[in-house]
């Protein structure tokens, strides 16, 4: 076997690793720990372990490294509704860009650190949460999250 082929399956089987199990309750991690709404940590009964906790920071920072340009329609749609249409394209453009870079360097720091727990730095935690509803915000970096 070639090395690329072990990379590729020992990358495959990671990212499968965490992914299952994490997937199975993430509406119910998003709604009950994060809330994105009020950008504050809520308390919930049940503990979350370590293992869900690097998982979901792991498919976090995938989602935002990959899927960040989301950023730029998004912006250009809020733009063109607060204000007009040319404006909305310039402008919205260019927050867009802005936001998709913090959002990309958001994730690649999320994936870099992923063994450590800590609390989402970006509002909403995924590209394609509360798309037009809420605007992109960011938090504090490495608020630990034990």
């Amino acid at each position: 076997m070639n090395q690329k082929t072990i990379l590729l399956a020992l990358f495959s089987s990671i990212f499968l690793c965490f992914s299952s199990f994490s997937l199975a309750d993430e509406p119910q991690i998003n709604a009950e720990i994060y809330s994105s709404e009020t950008l504050q940590i809520t308390k919930t009964p049940n503990k979350v372990s370590y293992g869900q906790k690097i998982g979901h920071k792991l498919l976090w920072g995938l989602s935002n490294t990959t899927l960040g340009f989301f950023e730029i329609p998004k912006n250009i749609i809020k733009v063109t509704n607060d204000t007009n249409l040319i404006y909305g394209l310039t402008g919205g453009i260019g927050l867009g860009i802005l936001q998709t870079g913090g959002r990309t360097l958001v994730g690649i720091l999320d994936l870099t650190f992923f063994l450590l727990p800590t609390k989402p730095i970006v509002q909403p935690i995924h590209p394609w949460q509360n798309y037009l509803t809420v605007e992109t915000s960011y938090g504090d970096l490495f608020a630990p999250d034990f």
